[in-house]
């Protein structure tokens, strides 16, 4: 009885966990200054956000519903994934000019495409060079980081071949922009 409430207001818990994560979002930002001195608090937070990204999803679908903040949960994403290369260009993994030339590619890509899927494309990339970071700086996290992997594989094994396609479909669109009908 209480899943079933919980599945009919899904859309509700969606909007408080994208809430959370813009919120927590900031924090991250914060401890971005602070280096290596924060380095597992930064680790709990991100997961934490990736977990939260994962279940606003599921709480979305099971609903059959879109929350009040549906179209700020990617944007939010994004921000969670620029400041997690942002971490790991303060940490020295990545320099300033790689920094801000995937950020601006990125930016370029979506305004020019105009097209969400262009920044779920990039949204791969961002996980893999956050991970990177992640694998590069800690033994504790990188063991962290499989368990995480297989995890999610195994609890989204579903879900996660949609998102290939859509991944696939972003780079697609990029790379091949629809033609445009001559005047």
């Amino acid at each position: 009885m209480l899943a079933e409430q919980i599945y009919k207001k899904g859309y509700l818990v969606a909007d408080i966990l994208t809430s959370a994560r813009g919120i927590i979002a900031l924090y991250l930002a914060y401890l971005c200054c602070q280096r290596r001195a924060m380095l597992d608090e930064f680790m709990v937070l991100i997961f934490a956000c990736w977990l939260s990204d994962c279940l606003d999803g599921y709480f979305a679908r099971k609903s059959y519903r879109l929350g009040h903040l549906a179209e700020l949960d990617g944007w939010v994403d994004w921000a969670v994934y620029i400041i997690t290369l942002l971490y790991g260009t303060q940490l020295g993994h990545y320099s300033w000019f790689f920094f801000f030339g995937f950020v601006g590619i990125n930016a370029l890509a979506f305004w020019l495409s105009k097209s969400i899927y262009v920044n779920q494309a990039f949204h791969f990339l961002y996980i893999v060079l956050g991970f990177r970071a992640v694998w590069l700086e800690s033994i504790f996290w990188r063991r962290f980081f499989i368990l995480w992997v297989a995890g999610v594989i195994f609890f989204k094994r579903k879900r996660l071949a949609v998102q290939i396609k859509e991944f696939l479909a972003g780079w697609q669109k990029l790379l091949n922009p629809p033609k445009r009908p001559q005047p």
